[in-house]
């Protein structure tokens, strides 16, 4: 294992960290917020030097390197980025422990959305704003994790057909290069128009652009105690819910469709994910909830299959289970949102369905084909598939009994496990909006630090180990 390979990329996260620390140090020199702008001066500093001396070791050293070694870079990544991310968080003048700090970053790094403080409002502009940039930059750092590594036909650990505008000329280099530079466009440019979608329906600038990141990235951070004070009308919420749509969709899909590239063929996943919102929203609002505004119904489904859990309260009738539900199917693979994902769960389905069928009809021919395209699935995505499951299943048991330990209810642990593991913030849909973070002991902390690192690289990082030093594979 070369680590001056590792470190070279690591230097090239760290510098664009430090990037985002200059933009917060002009941002409080132009609007006078003199207060903490050492605390971004330290994290500029720290962020740049040591983004130089890897990038230094690491610059003559051959670049293409093993799936092992990105693995390792982006494991070592979800734990190395956000303490750059909590330095301004621990020198501000808010008095924030080492573990407190951390806990803010890595929250907002993984697009969860937990936070230990308890009066946003409180907070000064530039840490608001720093707060959901470190969302931003995890949501950009987990693309290009998703679509460089773990949607490689090299790594196997996913679906291969799912992988599409993505370049694979055999150099890790060369492709890291490529993709970043494309995703960093298309992610840039799209968070400018929800941006000004925003501005369009008369919600603060400020505002704006702290929601845009967070929407973008599917996190939870918002720039006001309650999101009831931000959006206050209905053109508002569906413009917020319509939003969502960017995270839970495949990654390109408007790409595709502004450039002239879209084919349905490989967007049928998007396409099944449509229809999940269309057919919920009209069972809830002509079933269900009949009285409610189809609005809130919008909001509340897209924001809980984005993984993002920002919400307004709108009725007295609890659906926070099935909203929760939501959360574990996610959006689409290459995408923000976390969970399962929508198509592992088809593939689970689609399989079992077919293994009923064979003891009833055994000799008859079951297509494999994954929707209704060309590609198969194969062994390899159902083993996957059920091992994410799994994974996730044990996961939840384990949380939860760490957290009850810690005095909290039964139900309340059980769904901070499942909106954990699916890196969605606790909010008033799911019924958790008085849960205060901040009272919580180190270890539970630590533990929910643990395992919202753990859902955000999907399992996959440690299955793949699993599967190549346990398995020999």
């Amino acid at each position: 294992m070369n680590y001056k390979r590792i470190l070279f990329f690591l230097g090239i996260y760290s510098l664009f960290v430090s990037f985002f620390a200059f933009l917060n140090i002009l941002y409080c020199l132009y609007f006078s917020f003199i207060l903490d702008l050492n605390s971004y001066l330290v994290c500029f500093f720290i962020s740049a030097i040591i983004g130089i001396i890897f990038y230094i070791l690491g610059r003559k050293d051959e670049k293409n390197i093993f799936i092992e070694e990105q693995i390792i870079i982006i494991a070592v990544g979800c734990i190395y980025l956000p303490f750059l991310i909590s330095l301004p968080y621990y020198f501000s003048s808010y008095n924030m422990s080492l573990l407190n700090s951390f806990f803010e970053s890595a929250s907002g790094f993984t697009s969860t959305g937990f936070s230990i403080i308890e009066n946003v409002q409180d907070i000064n502009e530039p840490l608001l704003l720093w707060r959901s940039t470190s969302q931003w930059i995890g949501g950009m750092f987990f693309l290009i994790a998703i679509v460089g590594t773990f949607g490689s036909k090299r790594i196997k650990l996913k679906p291969t057909n799912l992988v599409s505008n993505t370049s694979f000329t055999g150099n890790y280099y060369n492709e890291f290069i490529f993709n970043s530079l494309k995703i960093f466009l298309i992610y840039l440019i799209t968070t400018i128009i929800i941006i000004f979608a925003y501005n369009v329906v008369n919600i603060r600038f400020f505002d704006s652009v702290n929601l845009a990141l967070t929407t973008i990235s599917a996190g939870g951070f918002i720039s006001k105690d309650d999101l009831s004070s931000i959006i206050t009308n209905d053109w508002q919420i569906v413009t917020l819910s319509a939003t969502f749509l960017f995270p839970i969709f495949n990654f390109y899909f408007f790409y595709k469709i502004i450039s002239k590239q879209f084919k349905i063929r490989e967007h049928h996943e998007d396409f099944h994910l449509a229809t999940i919102i269309i057919l919920t929203i009209l069972i809830f609002y002509f079933f269900i909830l009949p009285d409610v505004n189809i609005s809130s119904f919008f909001l509340a489904i897209t924001s809980s299959l984005s993984t993002s859990g920002i919400g307004l309260h709108f009725s007295n009738f609890n659906i926070s289970i099935f909203l929760i539900l939501l959360t574990i199917i996610g959006g689409s693979l290459i995408s923000t949102s976390s969970g399962i994902k929508y198509i592992r769960i088809y593939i689970l389905l689609k399989v079992s369905y077919q293994e009923i069928y064979k003891l009833v009809k055994p000799i008859n021919i079951f297509n494999r084909n994954l929707f209704h395209s060309e590609s198969k699935i194969n062994d390899e995505d159902v083993k996957i598939s059920f091992l994410v499951f799994i994974s996730f299943i044990i996961a939840i048991f384990v949380l939860s009994g760490i957290l009850t330990l810690d005095n909290l209810t039964f139900e309340s642990s059980f769904k901070l496990s499942i909106l954990t593991l699916t890196n969605t913030t606790t909010s008033i849909l799911y019924g958790l909006d008085k849960l205060t973070f901040f009272d919580l002991s180190a270890i539970t902390k630590l533990a929910l630090i643990f395992f919202m690192i753990f859902a955000k690289i999907e399992i996959i990082a440690f299955l793949y180990f699993i599967k190549r030093f346990i398995f020999k594979e």
